[in-house]
């Protein structure tokens, strides 16, 4: 049995709308040991979390922070989602990192599309385009105030 954690975005994670992902693919994925886990023979998911979010000034502490937790935890390897995989600016550095102080070996991946097929680069997915960023969280615009209608007078 191999234990492992998963590490996915946050922004994606606690996002709204169509674009929140609560591992409807990841799930599935480990449960019908499809691509990136079809090495393991019995896997046991000690943790799924996020990232901790975007680093500021190059600060990596809250990813460090949850690798060590899901070491703790027991986790002999570490997948970072497939959201991050493809959509986070990030990415590399979070891989490296995390590499460094967990000392565990870090995957790339936990799913392909639900047809099976990979994404591509440049492709639309409902979280985004391949090899770019997730879209920003749009913002709703207020409502038009109406301005009240003057009223014709007449002269007498």
């Amino acid at each position: 049995m191999t234990k492992i954690g998963i590490i996915r975005c946050q922004e994606l994670a606690t996002g709204t709308g169509p674009r929140r992902c609560a591992g409807w693919n990841c799930f599935p994925a480990m449960r019908n040991k499809t691509k990136y886990m079809d090495e393991y023979d019995t896997i046991e998911l000690v943790g799924f979390d996020t990232c901790g979010g975007c680093p500021g000034r190059n600060r990596y502490d809250k990813i460090i922070e949850r690798g060590m937790k899901l070491k703790e935890k027991g986790a002999e390897v570490i997948h970072i989602s497939t959201c991050m995989a493809l959509f986070c600016p990030n990415k590399d550095k979070f891989v490296e990192v995390l590499k460094e102080k967990t000392g565990l070996p870090i995957k790339e991946k936990t799913h392909t599309r639900p047809d099976g097929k990979e994404f591509k680069p440049g492709q639309m997915t409902e979280y985004g385009v391949v090899g770019g960023e997730a879209p920003a969280k749009t913002a709703k615009k207020p409502a038009a105030k109406k301005s009240p209608a003057k009223k014709k007078t007449t002269k007498k």
